[in-house]
């Protein structure tokens, strides 16, 4: 890690609070207090978060547009028009475009489903493929985690008599499309009180207010009956989590309910992934975002992502096995380019002026498809915003990912939009930690130049230490598998809760051992300070990555911080303590208070 120092942080809520939550609860001191360090400071906002209801999720109507939405497609429902369902390439628009297909054939429709290939169209909503929609006799649009800064494209569609709904969350340019419904809670009218939802998210309120159209307009009856929304969350949960929405709100009770029903799921697709991943169940959002989420990826990121639409949906057991396998192979692929591209960015990076503001790098070998997961790398490994870039045909394509305290599409607004000098980029869109933009190879220069330049000016070198919170100091006699018991109540874990960080001082260094391929990996036990030979101390197995190791060896004190975890091997469950950080004994640590009250 070249990026800033690290600062450790205790976060310590009042003791007082700690006990009262407890007794009110009826929970361990410790879960308490993670609780409270989540800025949940009232039993009833820290009971709805480790017990998220399906009843508390608010009213469709809450959303902008969505009543009026609702409306449009429960007429092109009754009426038998023709729909088009215009997904994305990537998990969240291939989840919502399948959430959506699975909704409406419920509903005895069955919708055409186009999804872009990332080779061919350009991002978002393509308008030689919305024309050739338009031909094809579609008298409604539903363009799904694409469409808020198409207003060029959306006006051509409305201004052919064809009616189109938007289900998106990126940014707005400057101008909102006309579209004959805007469903995006990034609107400034919009009420929805719940934390930012994915693309599916926004699918299923479309869904659910569609539903109470109908049933309102008394569609359903005998032999019609309403769909069942409750199994679409499995849909929502995989978009969800893998796109790394905030697991907060609205997004934390999908989240919660969609995985329980992926882990008894039913739908070929799912099942077939499942197996083909090896995966027995679903415990964890992990098993989404690092096992499931990459390969339904895989298939926009090097091949079609209509694989992965096409296998979510089918009803074919023996379909969705051979799709399963393809998609293993394309994301097997996708390993492979990743880790080439992965050390050759990082290289690139390393000699680049400015490099401790910001990252541009580019190669006309570097695969298009895997330049966003490359991206999150080289943001890891400086600590700063970073964009990693395909050239081909004189045109650069890529993505960036940013850093907790720099918002990136607020970021290329300044440098890219009206008042920035013209050219810079053709094309920019996404949100605060992630984005894509098109430009001109001969102005990649140009944009690293503004990029580094906007974050130095906007977020000082002070106020970029790379702060590491911990949620408890804990001894090693207090570490079991029960409380690991307790942290499965906080799941699901991600972004805005993340896993409990927790603090172990002055332990000792023993049996350190280099494992993996390239010895990138550090195996090893912390135990006690103490006189009795290393077997009889009391420690925990610890694992982590190599690199902090560098400067250690057996026998050394240190302060750890460390994530407590299960270790499942051949059927064997054991403790694990998972390095994050490590310092020689006496690392200086701040005392911080919880976040305020928050969402739950």
């Amino acid at each position: 890690m070249t990026g800033p120092a690290q600062r450790w942080q205790l976060v310590s809520p009042p003791q007082q609070g700690i006990d009262a939550l407890a007794a009110a609860l009826a929970i361990p001191p410790l879960l308490a207090r993670l609780l409270l360090n989540r800025g949940l400071q009232t039993s009833a906002a820290a009971r709805a978060f480790i017990d998220p209801q399906l009843a508390a999720l608010p009213d469709p109507y809450q959303m902008a547009d969505a009543e009026l939405a609702a409306g449009r497609l429960a007429d092109a429902i009754v009426a038998g028009q023709r729909i088009c369902v215009y997904g994305d390439y990537d998990v969240d628009g291939v989840t919502s475009s399948a959430l959506l297909y699975r909704f409406l054939g419920e509903l005895g429709v069955k919708p055409e489903v186009f999804l872009p290939n990332r080779f061919r169209e350009s991002y978002g909503l393509d308008s030689r493929r919305l024309s050739e929609i338009c031909d094809a006799g579609a008298q409604l649009i539903i363009a799904v985690d694409c469409g808020s800064k198409a207003v060029a494209e959306v006006k051509e569609v409305v201004a052919r008599g064809v009616d189109l709904i938007i289900c998106d969350h990126h940014t707005f340019g400057d101008e909102l499309p006309p579209a004959t419904a805007l469903m995006n809670p990034n609107r400034s009218d919009c009420s929805w009180p719940h934390a930012h939802p994915s693309a599916v998210g926004v699918a299923l309120v479309l869904a659910q207010a569609t539903r109470r159209v109908l049933a309102d307009r008394g569609w359903f009856g005998t032999g019609r009956p309403p769909p069942r929304l409750t199994d679409l969350l499995q849909y929502a949960a995989l978009g969800t989590i893998a796109d790394m929405m905030s697991l907060r709100g609205f997004n934390r009770i999908v989240a919660a309910h969609g995985l329980r029903r992926l882990g008894r799921s039913s739908f070929p697709g799912v099942v077939a992934l499942k197996r083909r991943a090896h995966l027995d169940e679903i415990a964890s959002a992990d098993h989404v975002g690092f096992i499931l989420g990459p390969r339904i990826n895989a298939a926009g990121r090097v091949a079609s992502a209509t694989v992965a639409f096409t296998m979510l949906t089918t009803a074919s057991h023996e379909e969705a096995a051979e799709l399963a396998d393809q998609i293993e192979v394309e994301n097997n692929r996708r390993r492979e380019l990743q880790a080439v591209v992965s050390p050759a960015a990082i290289q690139a990076a390393d000699n680049q002026v400015g490099r401790e503001h910001a990252v541009v790098v580019s190669d006309p070998d570097w695969h298009e498809g895997v330049v966003g997961i490359v991206a999150a790398r080289v943001k890891n490994h400086f600590a700063v915003p970073a964009f990693v870039l395909s050239v081909k045909d004189g045109i650069a394509k890529g993505s960036g990912r940013s850093i907790e305290q720099y918002d990136l599409v607020a970021g290329l607004r300044e440098i890219a939009g009206p008042a920035a000098p013209g050219g810079l980029l053709r094309r920019y869109g996404g949100h605060r930690y992630a984005a894509g933009v098109t430009l001109d190879a001969a102005r990649i220069d140009d944009f690293r130049a503004a990029l580094v330049a906007h974050v130095a000016a906007t977020l000082p070198l002070n106020e970029r230490l790379n702060a590491i919170r911990i949620d408890a100091e804990l001894t090693l006699d207090a570490l079991s598998l029960a409380v690991v018991e307790q942290l499965d109540r906080l799941e699901p874990f991600g972004k805005d809760n993340p896993r409990p960080a927790f603090l172990l001082r002055d332990v000792v260094i023993a049996q350190l051992q280099l494992v993996g391929q390239g010895k990138d990996w550090a195996r090893l036990r912390l135990v006690e300070q103490s006189d009795r030979p290393l077997w009889a101390r009391q420690g925990v197995k610890a694992f982590g990555p190599a690199a902090p190791f560098a400067t250690f060896s057996d026998g050394d004190n240190v302060d750890v911080v460390f994530r407590l975890e299960r270790n499942n091997f051949r059927g064997e469950v054991s403790l694990q303590a998972t390095i994050v950080a490590l310092a020689p004994a006496g690392q200086p640590v701040q005392d911080i208070a919880p976040e305020p009250s928050v969402q739950v």
